[in-house]
Order: C-alpha cells, then structure tokens, then sequence
C-alpha cells in the first residue's frame, strides 16, 4: 500500500444508533458543540433505515446502496443452507458489489474503519479494518495485513470487545463500561487520524458504536417516561447516554480539524432509537396456538428423555450464557465441533418441532427477529405448505390472524404493521427473505422470548415485571436515524423532509465524480447539493456490473468463531 499525499475528498462518519430526537435538543442547549455547528453549516435530514431498522441489513444497504432483495442480508441470522438451523452473518452473506469496490475499481483510494459487516476484509485499493462481525482481534479482520502489527506499534492497536458488557449488574462495572466506550472510540479516532496521516486516500470512513450500546442499556436512568424508569439509579446515570453523545461529538471535532475546508462530510447512522416495551411475544407459541405449528408431545407435562434433556439445557444455557467468557465459549466450540449448532437447536426449541404437521415457524434465538418463515415444499427439507395458492392462503390467513392478536391489558392490536417480503423487498434474492417481518419498533413495540412446547398453553402476549439489569434493553431501534451533509459541495443550513439510507452510496459516488449504477435502489440527494455544484457535475449513470454469487455450501464462520460472534451479540443484547 503506497503512501499518498491528498486529504480525503470525502469524509463519512458513521454514528451507530445516532438519533435527532437526542442531537437536536442537546446541541440547542449547547452541549454537542460539534453536531450543532454541522446542523448550523450543512444539511440535515431523517434517515430511513431499512426494513426491519438493524445494524446488519442496514449498514449493508448502505454500502450497497441497494435494499436486502438485491445484496441477500437480512438480518445477523440466516438460515442454514442444508436444514432449519441457522448461521451468523458476515460480509460473506453480501450477495452485491460495495461502495469500496467501485471506489477501488475506479482507481480511487479508500480507507474504512469498524463498519459493521465488512468481515472478512475486502482487498480494497487502501485499507479496510472489520467491524462487529470479525471474531476478535486474533482474526485476520485487517487490510493489508500487516497494518495489525503496524498499528499495535503505532497506537496499541485496536479493539473490538469491551470487556465488561454482558456483565453490568453493579455500578462498579457500569462504571466501567462506560469509561471503556470513551476509551474504544478515542482509540479509533487515533488509528483513523493515524492512517488518514501515514495512508491518506480519496474516502475515509470510520464508524463510532457506543451510542447504540449505551442507548440499549442506560435509556431508563435517562426517561421519566420509560416504563422501568429507574429513579435512583437515575442519580448517577441520568446523563450516561449524553456522556457518550458528547464523547463522539469530541471525537467528530478532532477529525473535522484534521481535514481540509475542501472536504465533504457524511455523518449518518443506521437507525434512530427509543424506549423499550415491556411487551414480550411467544411467536412461536402463537403459530401453534393458530395451528400452524405443531410442538412434539404438546401438553404433555409428563416424563420423556427429551423433555427431560431439554428442560436441563434450558436451565444450563442461561447459566453458561451468562458466566462463560468468550474464550471458554470458543474452546468448547474448538474440542466439540457441532455442539454449538446442536446445543443452539434445543435452546431455541427447534427440537420440539413436528416440521410434518407445521405451515410456519420464527427463529426465537435473537430478541429482535420477529419473523416468520412459510414451510414450504421445495425450500425447506420437511416443507408442508404447496407453492402457489396454498401459500397464499396461508399467508393471508396469517397476515389476518396477526393483525387480530390483541394486547392483554388494552385489547388494542400488538402488532402495527405486518409486511409481506414483496411489499419490502425487490431484487434477485427477494425470495431468501422471511416471509413475514412484524413491525416491534413501532411505538409500543415488543420483543421476543423462546417458546418451548411444555409452555404452550401459557399467554402468547405478556408483561414483563422489570429488567434483567445488565442483560436486557432498556432502550430499542428506531426507523430513522441521522443524516448531516457539509461542505462545499452542499447548501448551507438546509433541512430535507427524509433522505434514504440507500440513497448514501450513489451521493458518494456522485461526490468522487463516477457514475451511478443503473441497478441502485437509492438516488443522488441532489436536492442536498449546491445549484452550481450540479451544473458542473450533472449525474451521470452507467450499465451496473454483474455480481457474483457466494458458494452456498461455504460456511460464514467455523463453530469456533460462530462462539465469538454469538458471545459478542449475546453481550450487545440481541440474545436473550
């Protein structure tokens, strides 16, 4: 990798989580200095995520600037190719060309630090450091690789983990963790300030996480409205997420004074946040209450090796879960091979299942997956359900029985809106989607809890009595996240009424003066742009390249790794 002599043309910050609804009021009251002088210099608008709003799809529908119908990621899970069980998803899992390709393959240097599903590295023409979906800091998440050495000399390295998250259950480690997210991003914005000096390149980008973090596991100290609002602890974290805040709008400020005035500036997030609820959903329990799913042995309380297995598994998961470190989980992923995969089928209660007699199932291992999948012939292994107008009976039979499902305290519906995959997704690998996605982060919301079949008779919809601290969310996704745009090539001061996340990517482009491909989703935010900047660079577009397929028998993680990554989500609080 040479060295070259330029600034970035182009700035792009991402701010994971980032919302308006908390930047807006914060930088009225002077306290993000940073944020409000980009509000004051540049264009904001509202960033729509994707549909569901999460980090996977999301940040991938970014560097695509394509929905999950054409770059095939839907979320942190997948299905297995060859059964109902499921796999962790990386940048494998991407079925699209990305933005650091084109750049690349355009002959323009790109350098890229912490975006989310970007593991294992792309050999891009700069460098490119993985984010949340590389195993830990022994894998190869770096390139070129040797700039891990290069950087551990240089600045100590970088991090991924924090090590005390999954683990907040007294202020003591509270304490920590916070001071360990200021102490994370301060350390990527040296490595980023480093490698913009020693590498500079055409775009650079780096990606801050601990507001999404901090949001899921502090925003009770911080609303007297939250429904487990928390009075006293409130005393002392009251103002922890805005501790965070201020700590990126420092580390935004130290990068901003290390460009030029001739560079643009992209500072976005991948979804807006909000209150949890203290709804919980059985979706698997639902289907079989609607007799779509059928549980093995369902009501029968007595004695069977299985049950008995299964029950033991259930009550040893949450312990291991819990007390095992990431290095202990993966080891026993290392001397067992399989038994993650086996251990991961019980607890999810796939093994309950009577696939012969089920039209419909959820995967219930991640709080926030809410979807359901048709069994069908041909895509499935023991699909039920015919192609055609089967399908389509059964989907609306669902579709309809969802929208009934009421709230036990209210009577009002739980859910808001149920989307089929064709009214969310287009594109090659539209048909890879869940067939269902339910809406939990629509105000009130809801999140999920294994359903197992000895509980089938118990309420499908309930009120939990109060958080499990330092494992549950207190806070949750929202649709809209941030968008800031400043510099020369954009109005000053301006607001739009909503931009895309999808249309981030072909603005970049236009930004480094390509054309965009005619198979983007997304479009130019020309309304953004400077009236002279468009009559000298006018849009231009161009015939997209083919893309290429991954093999579909290649695994995305060995079991050893796939502990890691489960252990990192388990930590963040996707899984229960």
């Amino acid at each position: 990798m040479e060295k070259h002599s330029t600034q970035p043309k182009l700035l792009v910050i991402g701010v994971d989580g980032a919302t308006f609804d908390l930047i807006l009021p914060w930088a009225r009251q002077g306290k993000l200095p940073i944020f409000s002088k980009l509000l004051d210099q540049g264009v904001r608008a509202p960033l729509k995520s994707t549909i569901p709003p999460l980090t996977a799809p999301a940040w991938t529908s970014f560097m695509t600037g394509k929905n999950p119908g054409r770059h095939g990621l839907f979320h942190f899970i997948e299905p297995q190719p060859d059964g109902y069980g499921m796999q962790y998803t990386n940048a494998k899992s991407r079925q699209a060309r990305t933005i650091w390709t084109m750049l690349s393959s355009a002959q323009k240097t790109v350098g890229v630090i912490n975006v989310p599903m970007t593991y294992p590295p792309e050999k891009v023409n700069g460098y490119m450091i993985s984010g949340m979906d590389a195993p830990d800091e022994q894998s190869e998440f770096m390139h070129p690789p040797f700039l891990k050495e290069e950087l551990r000399r240089a600045i100590g390295g970088i991090h991924l983990d924090i090590r005390h998250l999954g683990y907040m259950r007294t202020d003591e480690i509270r304490d920590l963790v916070l001071n360990e997210w200021e102490e994370l991003e301060a350390q990527r914005t040296k490595a980023c300030l480093y490698l913009m000096e020693k590498y500079p390149t055409d775009v650079t980008m780096v990606m801050f996480s601990s507001v999404d973090q901090v949001q899921h596991h502090f925003w009770h100290y911080m609303d007297p409205n939250h429904p487990w609002f928390d009075p006293e602890g409130a005393k002392k974290y009251r103002d922890a997420i805005l501790r965070i805040y201020q700590t990126i709008d420092r580390q935004i400020g130290r990068l901003l004074d290390a460009v030029s005035e001739g560079t643009d500036v992209v500072v976005m997030s991948d979804h807006g946040a909000g209150a949890i609820s203290q709804r919980v959903l059985y979706l698997n329990r639902y289907l079989s209450r609607v007799g779509l799913l059928k549980f093995k042995n369902q009501g029968d309380r007595g004695f069977s090796p299985g049950r008995l297995l299964r029950t033991a598994v259930g009550q040893a998961d949450g312990m291991l879960r819990k007390h095992l470190s990431p290095r202990q989980k993966a080891a026993l992923a290392k001397w067992l091979p399989g038994l993650r995969r086996k251990w991961e089928s019980y607890h999810t209660a796939f093994s309950d299942i009577d696939w012969k007699q089920t039209k419909a199932f959820a995967y219930e291992v991640l709080s926030f997956c809410p979807n359901i999948w048709i069994n069908l012939k041909g895509r499935w292994p023991q699909g039920t359900v015919e192609p055609g107008w089967e399908y389509q009976e059964t989907m609306d039979e669902l579709v309809k029985k969802l929208h009934e499902l009421p709230d036990p305290k209210t009577g009002r519906p739980v859910l808001k809106q149920v989307y089929r995959k064709d009214e969310i997704y287009t594109g090659p690998y539209a048909d890879q989607a869940p067939d269902l996605t339910l809406s939990w982060w629509d105000e009130p919301g809801f999140f999920l809890k294994a359903s197992v079949a000895a509980d089938a008779d118990k309420p499908v919809v309930a009120y939990l009595d109060g958080l499990n601290y330092g494992v549950d969310w207190s806070g949750t996704h929202r649709l809209d996240g941030i968008l800031l745009l400043r510099g020369p090539a954009f109005k000053q001061g301006e607001t739009l009424a909503r931009a895309d996340i999808l249309d981030v990517a072909p603005t970049m482009l236009h930004l480094m003066g390509l054309p965009v491909p005619d198979d983007m989703d997304g479009t130019v935010l020309t309304e953004s742009l400077k009236e002279g900047h468009l009559t000298a660079s006018p849009v231009r577009y161009s015939k997209a390249a083919g893309e290429t397929d991954r093999d579909s028998d290649e695994a995305n993680y060995s079991d050893e790794d796939a502990a890691k990554v489960e252990k990192r989500l388990q930590d963040i609080g996707y899984i229960d």
